[in-house]
């Protein structure tokens, strides 16, 4: 199986073989399809897999599929991490995916200037990676909607 066998947008395609990858790895190849359909996936895999791209590509898909202007203190995905460390690294594999897109990607976790954060959450994203602290912070502080 190659990506282009997948459905993804050319400019996911693109920015794909922008990073070297040419086929999907197994966690990629069986979720991608799974998450495109609009299901919902637990998956595993070791570590150095995929499995970022895994969930990362078919919401970008699917953000490209359903596209929806940016609402002042809302976003259209939100993702979940245990740690600051692994929000960044979530994000920037994110960036790297939608770098031939006009999608807008937010990072917050604790450590982060909380001000920065509400003025960037104020204006709103397409996705927001957050640890679950910050976040909720920020609801508390009602600088994001869940809605």
């Amino acid at each position: 199986m190659r990506f282009d066998e997948l459905g993804l947008a050319p400019e996911l395609l693109r920015a794909i073989s922008d990073k070297g990858y040419t086929t999907p790895t197994p966690i990629q190849a069986q979720a991608i399809p799974i998450v495109l359909s609009g299901k919902d996936l637990m998956g595993g895999a070791q570590t150095g897999t995929g499995k970022t791209a895994a969930f990362a590509l078919p919401i970008l898909q699917r953000l490209v599929d359903n596209p929806a202007p940016v609402q002042p203190s809302n976003a259209r995905v939100l993702i979940l991490t245990p740690t600051r460390e692994l929000a960044a690294q979530v994000a920037s594999n994110i960036n790297d995916f939608a770098k031939h897109l006009d999608i807008t990607t937010l990072t917050i976790y604790g450590g982060g200037k909380q001000d920065v954060q509400a003025r960037k959450l104020k204006a709103g994203a397409h996705i927001i990676v957050a640890t679950p602290g910050r976040l909720l912070e920020h609801l508390t502080a009602c600088n994001l909607s869940l809605s």
